[in-house]
């Protein structure tokens, strides 16, 4: 009965053939939003929980023997601090080296004034009163600012839930479209084939026989074009990391997908073809009962 079902749709049409393609294009743009935002809000947790267990103490002094006398007593407040793992002075090299975006490469002897800068670890994030340190400290170091990095990084994580929320609407509008362009389909399909259904009426055929022949066929095609979008995709995503492997930890390389975490992708094509399939079904059969 299987077979019978198939005999009236021809094995392959022009504008059919166009259709695993134009999902396969969907499938890839829904997967690179997907694998985006899921590696965002990954990349951003990590690199911002990183950011709340450090602090930073800047100590700007003309005078240098009141500067070291300053840095000497905020780092001895801070190494007594209950939950502070660490606190030690950036050499002159690494401070340079994190204005180099600004001021580009500087060299040693150029006699630039550098601020003293204090690194400072936290056992974990919430291990330090925050303003009760910087009371402390300003009476021990009155030249000392603690910095906790929480105002731009709250912008950050701002911006980076509004990235995930732009990619979510569009992973969101793909599959409506994708959803759109099956029912379309759907609707040619039966419009080109009406008098073969008519007949199979006639003869006895039931809806849920002759739905078949289209739940098939489109769940092929929704296979076909998941395999497509999802391969496309996978190769881009490895480029991009290939070409962002030299650039160094950071913000931008934190939010890159891993390679070794994409085994979801699998799955993809699974969901295109019960998508592509469900929706043949309940669109071929509502047109079916509106012939009767």
């Amino acid at each position: 009965m299987w077979g019978r079902t198939l005999q009236f749709l021809p094995k392959q049409r022009q504008r059919e053939g166009l259709l695993p393609w134009v999902i396969g294009v969907m499938l890839f743009l829904c997967t690179l939003a997907l694998a985006s935002g899921l590696a965002l809000g990954k990349g951003i947790e990590q690199w911002s929980a990183g950011l709340s267990t450090n602090l930073t103490v800047q100590i700007v002094v003309e005078d240098e023997a009141q500067r070291a006398k300053q840095t000497e007593d905020a780092l001895t407040l801070l190494r007594a601090t209950p939950g502070i793992t660490s606190a030690y002075v950036l050499a002159e090299a690494d401070v340079l080296e994190l204005l180099s975006p600004w001021l580009g490469d500087v060299p040693f002897d150029a006699g630039l004034p550098l601020p003293t800068l204090i690194d400072v670890s936290l056992s974990s994030p919430d291990a330090v009163h925050i303003t009760g340190l910087k009371e402390r400290l300003a009476a021990a170091a009155p030249a000392a600012q603690l910095d906790d990095h929480q105002e731009w990084m709250s912008q950050v994580l701002h911006l980076a839930s509004a990235v995930q929320l732009i990619l979510a609407g569009i992973v969101v509008m793909v599959v409506l479209s994708t959803v759109a362009i099956v029912i379309f389909g759907c609707r040619a399909g039966l419009a080109t084939h009406r008098e073969s259904i008519e007949i199979m009426h006639l003869m006895g055929a039931e809806d849920a026989m002759i739905s078949k022949a289209f739940d098939e066929r489109y769940m092929v095609h929704g296979l076909k074009g998941g395999l497509v979008g999802v391969l496309l995709a996978a190769g881009t995503l490895y480029l991009i990391n290939y070409l962002a492997g030299e650039m160094g930890q950071g913000l931008i390389t934190a939010t890159l997908p891993d390679n070794a975490n994409l085994s979801w992708l699998a799955l993809l094509p699974l969901f295109s073809a019960l998508i592509t399939m469900i929706t043949a079904r309940i669109t071929v059969r509502r047109a079916l009962a509106q012939m009767m």
